[in-house]
């Protein structure tokens, strides 16, 4: 008598293009956490690079009277004779320790968490930045009685336009793509597995 085939002889089709579409799905997500776990280095890399070493810089520069970013960010007998406020305390030490050195993290190890946390705190600082040049400029310090207050100096102007530049140049870092990763984003939404 002739073997009849069953239906369980046959390899089921649909169970086999699954298998074929989730390892397709697979390789395409493991090729995509490995390209994302570092950054693109381009024109926003470096310009970002070198925004923060500016800012660094910028620490020693007067931020108003008497008082350097340096005096603002260690609270230094200088910073609390010229009353300086919580807001300018906030900036320098947000910029200072959140952008610079998780700046700097960003460019010696080209990952994109330490971009994503300098992007973040350069966001709130510049906030706080602008809150610091207001207080300053209408004298409205701890003490609004006091009378002999230093206005805003060029280092809390210049350390508030490198943190907004900052905020550019980092999102753009953030989004910025290489060739093979558009190719994999490419593949995922046509579901082409090579």
């Amino acid at each position: 008598m002739p073997h009849v085939s069953t239906d369980d002889d046959r390899p089921d089709p649909i169970a086999g293009i699954m298998e074929v579409t989730r390892n397709a799905e697979s390789e395409l997500r493991s090729k995509d956490r490995i390209l994302g776990r570092t950054l693109v280095i381009g024109r926003a890399y470096l310009a970002s690079a070198v925004l923060i070493v500016l800012l660094a810089a910028a620490l020693a520069l007067p931020h108003s009277d008497g008082v350097r970013g340096l005096d603002v960010l260690f609270f230094t007998d200088a910073a609390s004779q010229q009353y300086t406020s919580l807001p300018s305390h906030l900036f320098v030490l947000l910029y200072s320790v959140g952008t610079i050195v998780f700046g700097a993290v960003m460019i010696l190890s080209q990952k994109w968490w330490a971009a994503g946390i300098a992007w973040s705190t350069a966001c709130v600082a510049a906030v706080y930045g602008v809150l610091a040049i207001w207080l300053r400029q209408s004298g409205r310090g701890p003490n609004p009685d006091i009378q002999d207050f230093g206005g805003p100096g060029i280092g809390l102007y210049l350390s508030e336009l490198l943190v907004l530049g900052l905020v550019a140049t980092l999102a753009a870092v953030l989004w910025s793509r290489t060739p093979e990763q558009r190719r994999l984003e490419e593949a995922a939404r046509y579901g082409d597995g090579n």
